[in-house]
């Protein structure tokens, strides 16, 4: 049977190169929830992160 992804939100995460931007995707993966990211460079040295947060079922969260 196939598990069905409930979408819960969109944000968009402006922020510079420094390194540090993808902490709160990692903590979101690490408590259960499924995320789908994209990443892209506006041009000015600044980098727009395209982040949906689903929930995937099934998992126990703190």
């Amino acid at each position: 049977m196939a598990q069905i992804r409930q979408k819960l939100a969109k944000v968009y995460i402006h922020s510079q190169d420094n390194g540090n931007d993808f902490g709160i995707i990692d903590h979101l993966a690490e408590v259960g929830y499924d995320v789908d990211f994209e990443v892209v460079d506006n041009g000015v040295g600044n980098k727009v992160i395209s982040c949906e947060i689903y929930d995937a079922g099934g998992k126990e969260r703190q």
